[in-house]
């Protein structure tokens, strides 16, 4: 009878901590949710983009260095994040201005994402945590596949470029990346 006591002195404690543990990482994992701005109502799995290490790549990778844009008023900054478990491409994007209104701008209707194999589709979501007037951070999500189903990240496809129209006047923007081929 004194190891089965023994056994709840020691196995109790531990369970207790492993759950405490896990309830810790659940509640980081939400707080840092919101803090990015991301809706649980329209992107479930959104959270898994803002942490670089889970989003899974598409086949082939584009590097995540970040392209940016100093046309006008407007410094626009674009970095590839990676593929999300709904399937949809994502980029975080940085906007500053000191002149300009910016949470005006609703990238996702202004932005285009196409492969040099002439796949081509419209932005799908614009994700925004915080927007103030002169400084606005998001993620950017794009349907991996056009219409008719041609995928953007396909055999063959070595260029992607997001175009974003009308931003602070200038016209069009144009983002591009190398898709290397995985090895």
């Amino acid at each position: 009878m004194k190891i089965w006591y023994l056994k709840i002195i020691v196995i109790v404690p531990i369970l207790l901590l492993v759950l405490q543990g896990c309830m810790l990482m659940h509640f980081i994992d939400d707080h840092h949710s919101k803090m990015m701005g991301h809706d649980s109502k329209s992107h479930a799995d959104s959270k898994d983009v803002g942490y670089q290490g889970r989003a899974h790549e598409p086949i082939g990778s584009l590097d995540q260095e970040p392209r940016k844009d100093h046309q006008g008023d407007v410094t626009a900054e674009i970095q590839f994040v990676g593929l999300t478990n709904q399937g949809e491409i994502a980029f975080r994007v940085k906007m500053d201005s000191h002149t300009i209104r910016l949470d005006q701008y609703l990238l996702d209707q202004s932005s285009t994402l196409a492969n040099d194999q002439g796949v081509k589709v419209k932005a799908s979501t614009w994700e925004t945590s915080r927007p103030s007037e002169h400084h606005v951070s998001g993620t950017l999500y794009f349907p991996s596949k056009d219409a008719s189903g041609k995928v953007l990240f396909g055999p063959g496809t070595r260029k992607v470029t997001l175009m974003i129209k009308g931003l602070a006047e200038i016209s069009e923007r144009v983002f591009q990346w190398n898709v290397s081929s995985r090895s």
